[in-house]
């Protein structure tokens, strides 16, 4: 507003200069006039008469005086009540009280006597240790229709007096360290078979004449990482040592050390396992050493899609002479659909340690002194689909072909009368597996799983894969109500699997000759129960073999009928 006032007064002069002049003109005219001069002429404009002030511009706008202030602060009482919110419960929370101790006893048929004990220390982010005791007996008494020959009739047989013991000790420790993990185990056994696989209307034998006692003692340690960081070399390292004997003065003594060590190269893992396995065995007649070394580097490489192992083993296998051994390990898997549908296909192989704890594992009624070898897979395809259909429901199957070098079969020891031992014969042979799983589980209420598996064996040289089945096919089911009962049960079916008889010359000119005798197959089912009174008291009931078959897992020896237990079971 200033400046525009300003403008006006200097536009309004300028108009009152220029006015001034040509009024003058217009009053004072005096005519025409003539002037001459003689003379130099200097002309000449005389200095302008300027104004020296400014124009001054004066605010009309009125001020108004401010005077000095204070606020006077008072505080207002504003109550504001606010309502607790109840904490969310998370599942777990509070934790589970824990016991440091659990019984169980029972007692079934066949004069059959169950204890077992279990105690071990509390949480603590520390040390955890434990120990566990268990008995396990039993004195059935079989009798069974059965052929004693190729060529005769079935006849009622009664068998030798067949009772068996199990008793356990196992210690565990473990110590957490800020990176790792050291346990420590020590385990004793003491168990006890009868060789009832003969005929006892016709061999008067004593008990003490057909028993067979094994006793285990093992030992190991473990030292394993937990590192989060990928790029560093996480590991696990474990040696172990046992000694079994039997009372035939047969042993074996064991120590093995192996462990693997991985780590992270480009985003990727390479992970190298390593073996040194060494046994020896003695007998009254010989002794044998063992000792296999393996390495195994793999190189695993995963995307969004796909997984990619690729790995080689290179192994030695030193008996009286050394074998070197190198076997692919190489599995690939792709994801195409969400877990849905995952195929996989790979090709590996391996050197597998027969010992004289691993055959009595599987098959007690071996006599003491045995030709042990190593069975070697030179290679085995295998390819299959995996995945899951629901968060519920996973399946898998694989299909696999294997060329097994020295495949450990067990066969009948006719050479003693009593025909009531096996012996071992290898042989070589092409193994064709079918396999297909399906399982269920509704977190811990409802848990089943499905398993079938077909064989198909050609033999080198033998006639059959002796007690190997060609079907083997398991359902195993878990239902939990309201962790209140618990029911489980078990359905199996194992197909006919033959043994090996020798067939004699009738005219006693040639040599005995091996036939094939078929087991018959079976269908059993198992089936247990149990009710928990409160956190502490529970009660349980199991139903062996509920169809009371008659079978035969082994030529001569029978299992057991129906059978059950009851007991309870308290912890403290």
């Amino acid at each position: 507003m200033i400046s525009f006032i300003r403008k006006c007064i200097a536009l309004a002069c300028m108009l009152l200069m220029l006015a001034l002049p040509l009024s003058a003109q217009k009053k004072d005219s005096v005519g025409a006039f003539t002037v001459i001069g003689i003379g130099t002429y200097n002309p000449t404009i005389m200095d302008a008469n300027k104004l020296s002030d400014n124009p001054e511009v004066h605010d009309s706008t009125q001020k108004i005086p401010v005077g000095p202030y204070s606020i006077d602060s008072k505080r207002i009482n504003t109550p504001f009540a606010v309502d607790p919110i109840v904490p969310a419960q998370i599942s777990g929370e509070p934790l589970t009280k824990l016991y440091n101790g659990l019984v169980k006893v029972g007692i079934g048929n066949y004069a059959t006597p169950y204890g077992e004990v279990w105690y071990n220390s509390l949480r603590s982010k520390e040390i955890a240790y434990g120990i566990r005791l268990k008995h396990l007996s039993s004195s059935p008494k079989y009798k069974n229709f059965e052929n004693t020959g190729v060529f005769s009739k079935p006849s009622f047989k009664n068998y030798g007096y067949a009772g068996y013991s199990n008793n356990e000790i196992s210690l565990y420790g473990k110590k957490f360290l800020k990176e790792h993990t050291l346990s420590g185990t020590f385990d004793y056994a003491r168990d006890v078979f009868h060789y009832y696989g003969y005929d006892a209307s016709l061999n008067m034998l004593e008990k003490d004449q057909t028993v067979q006692r094994f006793n285990l003692f093992a030992a190991g340690a473990e030292l394993k990482s937990h590192y989060t960081k990928p790029e560093r070399f996480n590991h696990d390292i474990r040696l172990t040592y046992y000694n079994l004997a039997d009372l035939y003065k047969s042993s074996e003594n064991n120590i093995k050390a192996d462990g693997f060590v991985q780590t992270a190269i480009s985003g990727e893992m390479l992970k190298v396992n390593a073996l040194v396995d060494y046994y020896n065995y003695k007998t009254l007649s010989d002794t044998a050493n063992n000792t296999i070394i393996a390495l195994n580097p793999n190189f695993i490489a995963t995307g969004e899609k796909y997984r990619a192992s690729l790995g080689v083993t290179a192994a030695i296998d030193v008996q009286s002479t050394s074998k070197f051994y190198f076997y692919p390990n190489v599995e690939l898997s792709y994801n195409i659909f969400e877990d849905i549908i995952i195929p996989y296909a790979g090709v590996t192989g391996g050197l597998r340690k027969n010992s004289f704890k691993s055959i009595t594992d599987e098959n007690p009624f071996v006599k003491s002194e045995l030709v042990t070898k190593n069975t070697n897979t030179k290679y085995e395809f295998f390819g299959g689909l995996k995945g899951t259909l629901s968060s519920k429901i996973a399946y898998a199957t694989r299909v696999s072909y294997a060329n097994v070098n020295n495949l450990q079969l067990y066969v009948n020891d006719f050479s003693d009368v009593l025909g009531n031992k096996f012996d071992l014969v290898y042989d070589d042979a092409d193994v064709l597996n079918i396999r297909g799983e399906v399982s269920y589980q509704n977190r811990e209420k409802l848990r089943f799983n499905l398993r079938g598996d077909y064989y198909n064996y050609k033999m080198k040289n033998e006639l059959r894969a002796w007690f190997k089945p060609q079907v083997e096919i398991t359902l195993s089911a878990n239902y939990n109500l309201k962790d209140k009962i618990v029911v489980r049960a078990d359905l199996f079916y194992i197909d006919s699997q033959f043994a090996r008889l020798m067939e004699k010359d009738p005219a006693w000119l040639q040599p005995d000759k091996p036939v094939a005798k078929e087991l018959k197959g079976v269908f059993d089912a198992n089936l247990g129960l149990e009710y928990r009174y409160n956190k502490k008291l529970g009660f349980f009931i199991d139903l062996n073999n509920i169809a009371s078959q008659g079978y035969n897992r082994w030529y001569k020896y029978p299992t057991q009928r129906f059978g059950f237990m009851a007991g309870l079971s308290y912890s403290f």
